[in-house]
C-alpha cells in the first residue's frame, strides 16, 4: 500500500510539474476564472435581482465546466501519446489503477486550483453586500463535485487520440450527455424524459446551490467518477487484451461490465436521494427542523395517533420538484422523529388508478391542472400533490400543497389542528369592504372570498360578524377592515367593542387600491352622464373609535417612501412603500424577524394626545419619507377618478409609523393600510416568488396569533432565507435618489417663483390703474379688465411655458440618476470580471518570464539574438 502511495503521488507530481511549469495552464485558469465571473456579474439580472450570492452563476457553471475540464484533461493521456512516453509510463512498476489514479488526482488538483483562484468572486460579494457563507460553501462544494464528476469523463476522451484538439472535442462531447440530460424533453417525453432530468448534473447539482448537501447529490457524483474512472482502466488496459484466434472477445466483456456498473450508480444514486437525512449549510438553517417543531411532535398524544395520507404524484414538473421532494422528506422526518404519535403514508398517485380513486372518494383531492411552462411539450400536466389528516374523528385536507407554501409550516399547523388542540375563533367584521365576497350591488358583479379569510381558516375558526347587532362574547380576535364605510352606530358599537380590551385587529386605509370608492375622503360625483358616480357623500366619523383605540390617524394624509429595494419595480409609484429589516420593531414578536413587506397607498399612525395606553409602532417607513395630501393624489375627471403620477413629494425627515400595538384599555393591533392582504400577496407567496418574497401574509397571521394568545407557530413562519441585498449598490443609488429629488423641488420651487413674479406684475398693473388719478370708474374698471385680459393670457402662456421647463428639468434630473444608477452598475461590473483573473495572469506573467530566462541560461552569448546583432 506504501508503495502504491509513492507511485500515485509520483505520477501526480509530474502531471502538475508539466502543467505549471508552462504559461499555457495559468491561461486556462485565467479564462475560467473571466468567463464565471462574466456569468456571475456582468448579467443585468443580477442587479434586477439585487441579492447577494452566486445564483446567476449556478445557472451556467455546468456549462462553463464544459469548457474547462476537457481543456485541463485532454493533455493528461494526448500528451503522453504525442510525445511517445506512453510506453514508458505503462512499463513502470504500477498496476493501471494507480496509473489511472495518479492522473485523475492531478487533474483535480490543476481543477481544484482553478476554483481556488475563482474565490475572487465570493470577495466581490462580501464587497456589496452580507452573502450567506454557509451557503456559498455549500455552493463550492457542488462545484468541486460536479467538476471532479466530469473530470473522470473529460479522461475517457483523451485516452482515444494522440490529438489535443480531437481529445478537447471530444472530452465536451462526453461531459455535454449527464450536463444535457437537463433538456431531455427535446427528443424524449413522459417519464423517460423525467428519469432523464433527475439523472441530469443540473438536477443534482441545485441541491447543493441551495444550501443542502443530500446523499443524492454526494452518490451521484462520486459514483458517476469512479464509474468513469473505471472505463478508464479498462481503455487503459485493452493493449493487453489477447487477439490470437480462440481467445476470448474482452471488449463486450468490458463493454457490459461498464454498462451494468453505470445503470447500478443511476440506480443507487436514484435510491440515495429518497433519503430524508441532509446536511444544512445555510446560515439560518431553513432546512433543518425547528425546536418548536420538534416539541410539538413530541407533545403529541401517542394514544391518539396522527395520521397522514400523502397522494403525491410520482413524478410532477420541473417547478414542483422541489416542493414535492422537500414534502416527502419532511414527512419521513416527521415520522421519525414523533415515533408512534404520528405515522406519515406516501402514496404513489397517478390518475385512473385505484390511489387516485380513494384521495377523491374519501378526502375530496383531485389532480390539479398545471401549464407545464418548462416542459419541452408544454403541454398541461395534471398531479396529485394533496394531503389527508386525520386524528381519531378529527380530519383536515390541503387538497393541493403550492410550491410557495412553507412545508414545514403547513404541516405542523394541519397537525395541531387536526390533533384536536382547541381552535379559536376569529370574526371578521363584515363591511362593505366584503372579505367574504357576495354580490356587489353597486358595481353589479360577484366578488370571491378574499383569501386572508381562507388561510384565516386553516388555524381558526373563522365567523362573519354583522355590524347592525351586539357580537358575540366567544369571539377570540376581531378582525375589522376599513371601519370608516361603516355608518356611525357601527361605528359606535366597534368603539364600544375595542374599549371592553378584547382583541382587535384594526385595518384603517386612506386610499384603498381595491376599490376608491371606500375610501374616507369625499369623491365628488362626476356630472351626469360622464363616467361613473361616487358613493353616497355621508361618511361615518372615526373619533369615538380612534379615541377608544387610544391612537391618531389622518385619513386625508398617504405616506410615501423613495426606498425601494427592486430595480425591476422602480415604475411603481412612491407610495408603494417598501419596508425593510430597518422597518420592523425587532422587539415584538409579531414584526421581529419579517424582511420585506409593502403597503399601498397607507397612512401614519400616532399616539393620541393624552392617551394613558402603551403605543408600540411595529412598521416604519425610513426617514426618506413624507405625507401627500388625498387632494395632490387623486385627480377628479369627467371619467371618474385618476391618480397623479407624479405629485409634488417633500420629504419631512422622518419616520412615519404604519402600524402600532397598542395596549391598555383597549387591546388592539392598528395598521394604516388594508391593501396589504390583497390576493396578490397571497398569490405571490403560493407561486414561490424567490425575488418578490413579501412578509405581507406572514405578518397578518402573526398579528392574529399574538391577539389570540396563541404564539407556538410565529417563529415558525419566519424561518426563511435572509434578504441579502447589494448594500453597496443601494447606498450609492440613495445618493443619486437624493439628487435627483434636490433638483426636482428646486424645479418646482423656481417655478413657483415664476408663477408668483408673474402673478405679481399683474396685481401692479391693476394697482397703478386703481392709483392713476383723473379716471372715472367705469374708464378704470375697462382698463383694468383690458390689463387683466393681457396679462392673463401672458400669466397663461408664462404658467405653461413654466410648467413644460419644469417637466423637462425634473426628466432631466431622472435621466441622469439613471445614467448614474447605470454607471455604478457599469463599474461594478467591470472590477468584478476585470480584477478576479488578475491573480493567474500575473502567474501567468511570472511563469513566462521564468521560463524565458531559464532557456537562455548556458547559451553562448554569440548565438543570442541580441549578441548576433552587436
Amino acid at each position: 500500500m506504501r508503495s502504491s502511495g509513492r507511485v500515485i503521488r509520483a505520477i501526480v507530481l509530474r502531471e502538475l510539474a508539466g502543467y505549471f511549469s508552462t504559461p499555457t495552464g495559468y491561461v486556462f485558469i485565467a479564462l475560467f476564472v473571466f468567463l464565471s465571473a462574466l456569468a456571475a456579474f456582468w448579467q443585468d439580472a443580477f442587479f434586477a435581482a439585487n441579492l447577494a450570492n452566486l445564483e446567476q452563476l449556478n445557472r451556467l457553471f455546468p456549462y462553463l465546466l464544459l469548457f474547462l475540464l476537457p481543456a485541463v484533461a485532454m493533455s493528461l493521456w494526448a500528451e503522453e501519446r504525442k510525445h511517445g512516453t506512453e510506453e514508458l509510463l505503462l512499463t513502470l512498476p504500477a498496476s493501471d489503477w494507480q496509473v489511472v489514479a495518479g492522473k485523475y488526482l492531478a487533474g483535480l488538483a490543476i481543477y481544484t486550483a482553478a476554483l481556488i483562484f475563482s474565490l475572487s468572486h465570493v470577495l466581490v460579494l462580501v464587497w456589496l453586500g452580507s452573502p450567506d457563507l454557509g451557503l456559498t460553501l455549500s455552493t463550492y462544494a457542488g462545484y468541486w463535485l460536479a467538476g471532479a464528476a466530469l473530470l473522470a469523463l473529460a479522461m475517457l476522451a483523451s485516452l482515444m487520440t494522440d490529438n489535443l484538439t480531437v481529445a478537447f472535442i471530444l472530452g465536451a462531447l462526453f461531459c455535454s450527455i449527464p450536463v444535457f440530460l437537463d433538456k431531455a424533453g427535446v427528443i424524449l417525453s413522459g417519464a423517460a424524459e423525467r428519469l432523464a432530468m433527475r439523472l441530469s448534473l443540473v438536477d443534482r447539482f441545485s441541491d447543493l446551490a441551495a444550501g443542502t448537501v443530500t446523499p443524492g447529490a454526494v452518490v451521484y457524483f462520486l459514483g458517476l467518477a469512479a464509474a468513469a474512472l473505471y472505463a478508464n482502466m479498462v481503455l487503459l488496459g485493452r493493449k493487453r487484451w489477447p487477439v490470437r484466434a480462440g481467445e476470448p472477445r474482452l471488449g463486450y466483456h468490458f463493454l457490459f461490465r461498464c454498462l451494468f456498473l453505470g445503470v447500478a450508480v443511476c440506480s443507487l444514486a436514484l435510491l440515495a436521494s429518497r433519503s430524508a437525512w441532509r446536511w444544512d449549510t445555510t446560515s439560518e438553517r431553513i432546512h433543518t427542523l425547528a425546536a418548536e417543531t420538534r416539541q410539538l411532535l413530541l407533545g403529541l398524544d401517542a394514544r391518539r395517533p396522527v395520521f397522514v395520507h400523502a397522494y403525491i404524484s410520482p413524478e410532477v414538473p420541473r417547478s414542483y420538484l422541489e416542493a414535492r421532494s422537500n414534502l416527502v422528506a419532511l414527512l419521513r422526518e416527521f415520522d421519525a422523529v414523533a415515533g408512534e404519535r404520528l405515522h406519515a403514508r406516501v402514496v404513489s398517485t397517478l390518475k385512473y388508478t385505484p390511489e387516485a380513486r380513494e384521495a377523491q372518494e374519501r378526502y375530496d383531492i383531485r389532480p390539479q391542472r398545471l401549464p407545464a411552462t418548462e416542459e419541452s411539450a408544454h403541454v398541461v400536466n395534471e398531479i396529485f400533490l394533496g394531503l389527508a389528516f386525520t386524528c381519531g374523528t378529527e380530519e383536515f385536507v390541503i387538497p393541493f400543497f403550492d410550491r410557495g407554501l412553507s412545508p414545514e409550516y403547513e404541516l405542523m399547523r394541519s397537525i395541531r389542528v387536526v390533533s384536536g388542540a382547541s381552535r379559536r375563533k376569529v370574526g371578521v367584521l363584515d363591511t362593505p369592504a366584503r372579505l367574504f365576497g357576495g354580490f356587489d350591488y353597486q358595481r353589479r358583479a360577484q366578488a370571491g372570498e378574499w383569501s386572508v379569510v381562507a388561510e384565516l381558516r386553516k388555524q381558526y375558526e373563522v365567523v362573519a360578524v354583522t355590524p347592525d347587532a351586539e357580537y358575540a362574547e366567544d369571539i377570540d380576535v376581531l378582525l375589522a377592515v376599513a371601519p370608516s364605510t361603516l355608518t356611525p352606530p357601527q361605528v359606535d358599537r366597534l368603539a364600544a367593542y375595542a374599549r371592553t380590551g378584547r382583541p382587535l385587529l384594526l385595518l384603517l386605509d386612506p386610499m384603498p387600491a381595491f376599490n376608491l370608492e371606500l375610501a374616507p375622503q369625499e369623491i365628488a360625483e362626476a356630472p351626469s352622464g360622464f363616467g361613473p358616480t361616487g358613493r353616497p357623500a355621508a361618511r361615518a366619523d372615526l373619533r369615538p373609535l380612534l379615541d377608544a383605540v387610544g391612537i391618531a390617524w389622518q385619513p386625508n394624509r398617504i405616506v410615501w417612501d423613495s426606498h425601494n429595494p427592486h430595480p425591476q419595480l422602480r415604475h411603481l409609484p412612491k407610495e408603494f412603500v417598501f419596508l425593510g429589516s430597518q422597518g420592523f420593531q425587532a422587539a415584538e414578536a409579531v414584526s421581529s424577524g419579517l424582511q420585506e413587506m409593502v403597503l399601498l397607498y397607507p397612512g401614519t399612525l400616532r399616539p393620541r394626545e393624552g392617551a394613558s395606553a402603551e403605543f408600540v409602532p411595529l412598521l416604519e417607513s425610513t426617514e426618506d419619507s413624507g405625507l401627500i395630501p388625498w387632494g395632490q393624489l387623486v385627480q377628479r375627471s369627467l371619467f371618474g377618478v385618476a391618480l397623479n403620477q407624479n405629485p409634488q413629494r417633500v420629504p419631512d425627515q422622518r419616520r412615519h409609523i404604519l402600524a402600532a400595538k397598542v395596549k391598555g384599555a383597549a387591546n388592539a393591533i392598528v395598521v394604516a393600510d388594508a391593501d396589504w392582504i390583497g390576493e396578490q400577496f397571497f398569490e405571490m407567496r403560493r407561486r414561490g416568488l424567490a425575488q418578490l418574497s413579501f412578509d405581507n401574509v406572514t405578518f397578518v397571521l402573526n398579528a392574529v396569533d399574538a391577539l389570540a394568545g396563541d404564539t407556538s407557530f410565529i417563529a415558525l413562519r419566519k424561518r426563511r432565507p435572509r434578504h441579502r441585498t447589494l448594500e453597496a449598490v443601494e447606498d450609492r443609488t440613495r445618493t443619486y435618489e437624493a439628487r435627483r429629488r434636490q433638483e426636482t423641488e428646486q424645479a418646482e420651487a423656481i417655478a413657483e417663483e415664476r408663477l408668483r413674479e408673474a402673478q405679481a406684475r399683474l396685481d401692479r398693473a391693476v394697482a397703478e390703474i386703481q392709483r392713476r388719478p383723473g379716471l372715472d370708474e367705469q374708464t378704470r374698471q375697462i382698463m383694468i379688465s383690458n390689463v387683466e385680459a393681457v396679462e392673463s393670457r401672458r400669466l397663461t402662456v408664462a404658467r405653461t411655458t413654466i410648467e413644460d421647463e419644469k417637466l423637462r428639468q425634473i426628466e432631466l434630473s431622472r435621466a441622469e440618476m439613471e445614467n448614474s444608477i447605470r454607471r455604478i452598475q457599469s463599474t461594478i461590473k467591470l472590477m468584478a470580471v476585470v480584477l478576479p483573473p488578475i491573480p493567474a495572469f500575473l502567474v501567468f506573467l511570472a511563469v513566462s518570464v521564468r521560463r524565458l530566462r531559464r532557456e537562455r541560461i548556458g547559451v553562448p552569448a554569440d548565438r543570442l539574438v541580441e549578441g548576433g546583432a552587436r
